[in-house]
Protein backbone atom coordinates (compact mmCIF):
# COMPACT_ATOMS: atom_id res chain seq x y z
CA UNK A 1 0.00 0.00 0.00
CA UNK A 2 1.15 3.66 -0.92
CA UNK A 3 1.46 6.55 1.06
CA UNK A 4 -1.22 8.92 -0.13
CA UNK A 5 1.73 11.70 0.77
CA UNK A 6 4.68 10.30 -0.66
CA UNK A 7 3.70 7.84 -3.43
CA UNK A 8 6.27 5.30 -1.30
CA UNK A 9 5.45 2.01 -0.16
CA UNK A 10 3.96 1.80 3.70
CA UNK A 11 5.21 -0.18 6.11
CA UNK A 12 2.93 -2.64 8.36
CA UNK A 13 2.78 -2.20 12.10
CA UNK A 14 2.22 -5.55 14.00
CA UNK A 15 -0.23 -5.34 16.03
CA UNK A 16 -2.39 -8.40 17.77
CA UNK A 17 -5.40 -6.81 16.99
CA UNK A 18 -5.71 -4.61 14.03
CA UNK A 19 -3.87 -3.79 11.07
CA UNK A 20 -1.61 -0.40 10.83
CA UNK A 21 0.34 1.04 8.07
CA UNK A 22 3.19 3.67 8.55
CA UNK A 23 5.22 5.90 6.30
CA UNK A 24 8.63 5.54 7.10
CA UNK A 25 9.19 9.28 4.99
CA UNK A 26 6.71 11.11 6.49
CA UNK A 27 5.65 9.34 9.33
CA UNK A 28 1.79 9.14 8.32
CA UNK A 29 -0.38 6.26 9.48
CA UNK A 30 -2.99 4.68 7.40
CA UNK A 31 -5.55 2.90 9.71
CA UNK A 32 -8.98 1.02 8.63
CA UNK A 33 -11.77 2.40 10.13
CA UNK A 34 -13.10 -0.37 12.34
CA UNK A 35 -9.19 -1.02 13.89
CA UNK A 36 -9.59 3.22 14.85
CA UNK A 37 -13.12 2.93 16.11
CA UNK A 38 -11.65 -0.28 18.13
CA UNK A 39 -8.40 1.64 19.37
CA UNK A 40 -10.31 4.64 20.43
CA UNK A 41 -12.77 2.96 22.38
CA UNK A 42 -9.69 0.98 24.28
CA UNK A 43 -8.29 4.49 24.79
CA UNK A 44 -11.92 5.15 26.38
CA UNK A 45 -12.58 7.63 23.72
CA UNK A 46 -16.13 7.68 22.04
CA UNK A 47 -15.91 6.15 18.08
CA UNK A 48 -15.26 7.60 15.07
CA UNK A 49 -18.76 8.74 14.13
CA UNK A 50 -19.41 10.50 17.54
CA UNK A 51 -15.88 12.21 17.20
CA UNK A 52 -17.00 15.18 15.67
CA UNK A 53 -15.29 17.24 13.28
CA UNK A 54 -15.82 19.51 10.04
CA UNK A 55 -15.33 18.70 6.26
CA UNK A 56 -13.62 20.75 4.45
CA UNK A 57 -14.37 20.12 0.56
CA UNK A 58 -11.80 23.01 -0.01
CA UNK A 59 -8.63 20.69 1.21
CA UNK A 60 -7.51 18.50 -1.51
CA UNK A 61 -6.61 15.85 0.63
CA UNK A 62 -4.63 13.14 -1.72
CA UNK A 63 -5.83 9.52 -3.20
CA UNK A 64 -6.92 6.52 -0.82
CA UNK A 65 -4.22 3.98 -0.64
CA UNK A 66 -6.68 1.53 -0.15
CA UNK A 67 -9.28 2.24 -3.11
CA UNK A 68 -8.00 5.01 -5.14
CA UNK A 69 -10.45 7.80 -4.56
CA UNK A 70 -10.09 10.89 -2.80
CA UNK A 71 -9.46 11.15 0.58
CA UNK A 72 -11.61 14.18 2.23
CA UNK A 73 -9.94 16.35 4.85
CA UNK A 74 -11.76 16.69 8.60
CA UNK A 75 -10.72 19.31 10.63
CA UNK A 76 -11.24 20.15 14.18
CA UNK A 77 -9.66 20.58 17.92
CA UNK A 78 -9.14 24.28 18.79
CA UNK A 79 -10.01 26.61 16.25
CA UNK A 80 -10.06 23.15 13.53
CA UNK A 81 -6.35 23.46 14.30
CA UNK A 82 -6.14 19.61 13.54
CA UNK A 83 -7.36 17.34 10.43
CA UNK A 84 -7.63 14.20 9.34
CA UNK A 85 -8.68 12.49 5.99
CA UNK A 86 -10.59 9.83 5.00
CA UNK A 87 -11.45 7.81 2.64
CA UNK A 88 -15.60 8.18 1.97
CA UNK A 89 -15.37 4.72 -0.03
CA UNK A 90 -13.99 2.26 2.56
CA UNK A 91 -13.56 4.77 5.88
CA UNK A 92 -10.07 4.22 6.30
CA UNK A 93 -8.28 7.11 8.20
CA UNK A 94 -4.72 9.00 7.73
CA UNK A 95 -3.21 10.76 10.30
CA UNK A 96 -0.61 13.23 9.16
CA UNK A 97 2.95 12.08 10.33
CA UNK A 98 4.72 14.49 13.38
CA UNK A 99 7.05 17.36 12.19
CA UNK A 100 9.75 15.42 10.17
CA UNK A 101 13.11 15.76 12.50
CA UNK A 102 10.56 13.99 15.17
CA UNK A 103 9.46 10.83 12.79
CA UNK A 104 10.75 7.68 14.26
CA UNK A 105 12.83 5.26 12.51
CA UNK A 106 10.65 2.37 13.74
CA UNK A 107 7.41 1.91 16.05
CA UNK A 108 5.89 -1.00 17.11
CA UNK A 109 2.02 -1.05 17.18
CA UNK A 110 1.37 0.92 20.74
CA UNK A 111 3.52 3.58 19.86
CA UNK A 112 1.31 3.59 16.99
CA UNK A 113 -1.87 3.32 19.10
CA UNK A 114 -1.05 6.02 21.43
CA UNK A 115 -0.65 8.47 18.66
CA UNK A 116 -3.68 7.88 17.46
CA UNK A 117 -5.10 7.86 20.72
CA UNK A 118 -3.55 11.24 21.71
CA UNK A 119 -4.63 12.97 18.44
CA UNK A 120 -8.22 11.96 18.99
CA UNK A 121 -8.18 13.57 22.33
CA UNK A 122 -6.82 16.89 21.13
CA UNK A 123 -9.26 16.75 18.07
CA UNK A 124 -12.12 16.45 20.67
CA UNK A 125 -11.63 19.47 22.39
CA UNK A 126 -13.04 22.37 21.29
Amino acid sequence: MDCPRCSVEMTEIPTDDSTLQRCTNCGGLWVDVADLNRILLHGNLPVLSAVGGYVNPDEIAGTCPACNVDLVAVEGGEKRSLHYDTCESCGGIWLEGPDQDEIAEKIDGNQAKKEIVEFYRRFRKK
